[in-house]
């Protein structure tokens, strides 16, 4: 009975055993070690320039190189204020206005209506509470930085917009987009008078 035993056990353990040596015999390839590659600042006859480092791709921004300016962040002094930038920094000019336009409906017109009433087409039956129209007094006292901050970190029911408003200007854009309509408000609803 204990012969058996042992004889099982030992069965047991060569099959075992047997995976794992195949396992570590392939392990055993420099395949991967010794592969062609190049190395950084190195030279090579691939690309014309003769260079194994590529040019990096314009407009990418690397990692702790962020912009962290007033423009970047709406408040004074950049990251470390703790105050709101009173007036957008970017130049206001037709263009800039234009891109507002564009960028205010297609981002916000949807909740906040393209008049800025609040009445937007997707969620003013559905929404509680119903998005704040930006005649509010309330909102026009609100300085420029304000609502770079309400873009970038949602406020309430909104959510951050910041990864689908990426560019800096196009967030003063739409700031700039929203002051204009704050400077002509629509008139008030008249009560209808039946006859």
């Amino acid at each position: 009975m204990a012969k058996t035993m042992i004889r099982r056990r030992a069965r047991l353990l060569r099959a075992l055993c047997a995976p794992l040596l195949v396992l570590g015999l392939t392990a055993c390839h420099l395949d991967m070690y010794d592969q062609p590659k190049s190395n950084n600042l190195g030279q090579s006859d691939f690309f014309q320039d003769q260079s194994d480092m590529r040019p990096v791709v314009p407009n990418t921004v690397a990692r702790g190189q962020v912009r962290v300016d007033t423009a970047a962040t709406g408040l004074v002094g950049g990251v470390t204020g703790t105050e709101y930038v009173a007036t957008n920094p970017v130049p206001v000019t037709p263009e800039l206005l234009a891109r507002g336009v564009e960028r205010y409906n297609i981002y916000c017109s949807v909740c906040h209506g393209v008049a800025g009433d609040g009445k937007g087409s997707a969620v003013y039956n559905l929404f509680k509470p119903r998005p704040t129209s930006l005649y509010d007094a309330r909102l026009v006292g609100e300085p420029d930085g304000y609502y770079y901050s309400v873009i970038v970190n949602g406020k309430g029911g909104m959510y951050s917009y910041a990864s689908r408003v990426q560019n800096v200007e196009d967030r003063w854009a739409i700031i700039a987009h929203i002051r204009e309509l704050q400077k002509n408000p629509p008139e008030a609803p008249q009560a209808s008078v039946n006859p």
